[in-house]
């Protein structure tokens, strides 16, 4: 049987260990075992598995899926190909669709024929996002505790320069940022204020115009124009659920 090997890792830090060379040692000490024929290696180098239209590597092993290229899919373990459960169980549908395995290193074959089989992929697929949840709970803890002791949480930022753990405001640049509030407040637009700098000759830190997107950082609850959900991925998620049912 064939077999594509996918490999990734989020940091250089390389994910407590988990290096690309390990993960490919594995998938190819798996494959033997199992006399697969590995016909390609492919891999994502220092990408989050959160943005899956980001990840070049994953986006190819989707394609080269839908080509029918491979039999099998052998990773080192779930969390290479997401650390979303919605990502991971649209990927065991995917893969399905095409009559295509999920193989697994450390957890075993991953295979969803039987109702028990897909039992358990859907509980690691849950302990998967569990993790994922709580990592970002860490992280909005630990931010909210150095925002309380008026400590940095964010690298520097327009207005303000950072001088150890603490930020000072630069008066040149509160002043635009003032500037562009009372614009906000007046009714003008993001691209209304940003014609205005333009014209006034108001440029970035950088020394390049600025971008309706900058210009919204600056302003104090800025309001989105746009509903709720009203989003282009909850519009996908809908054609999503609809596709599935």
């Amino acid at each position: 049987m064939k077999a594509l090997v996918y490999a990734r890792y989020s940091t250089h830090k390389q994910d407590g260990g988990i290096s690309i060379e390990n993960q490919i040692s594995r998938c190819k000490e798996y494959a033997t075992f199992k006399d697969f024929q590995i016909i390609d290696v492919i891999q994502d180098l220092a990408m989050s598995g959160g943005v899956n239209r980001a990840r070049q590597g994953f986006m190819e092993l989707l394609t080269r899926v839908e080509q029918g290229e491979c039999d099998i899919v052998l990773v080192y373990d779930l969390t290479r190909l997401s650390r979303e459960m919605l990502s991971l169980l649209a990927v065991e549908r995917f893969l399905s669709e095409y009559e295509v395995e999920l193989h697994t290193v450390s957890d075993g074959t991953v295979e969803t024929s039987s109702p028990e089989s897909f039992m358990a992929f859907a509980v690691k697929a849950l302990f998967s996002e569990a993790e994922r949840r709580s990592a970002k709970a860490r992280t909005k803890r630990a931010i909210l505790h150095l925002k309380e002791n008026g400590k940095a949480f964010t690298k520097e930022r327009y207005g303000w320069t950072r001088i150890g753990d603490e930020f000072h405001e630069v008066p040149e640049e509160q002043k635009i940022i003032l500037l562009v509030n009372q614009q906000y407040k007046a009714g003008n637009t993001l691209a209304d204020i940003q014609r205005l700098l333009r014209k006034e000759s108001i440029k970035t830190r950088n020394g390049t115009h600025w971008q309706p997107e900058q210009v919204k950082r600056l302003i104090c609850c800025y309001e989105q124009t746009h509903k709720r959900g009203g989003n282009e991925l909850g519009k996908t998620l809908r054609r999503f659920i609809q596709a599935i049912s």
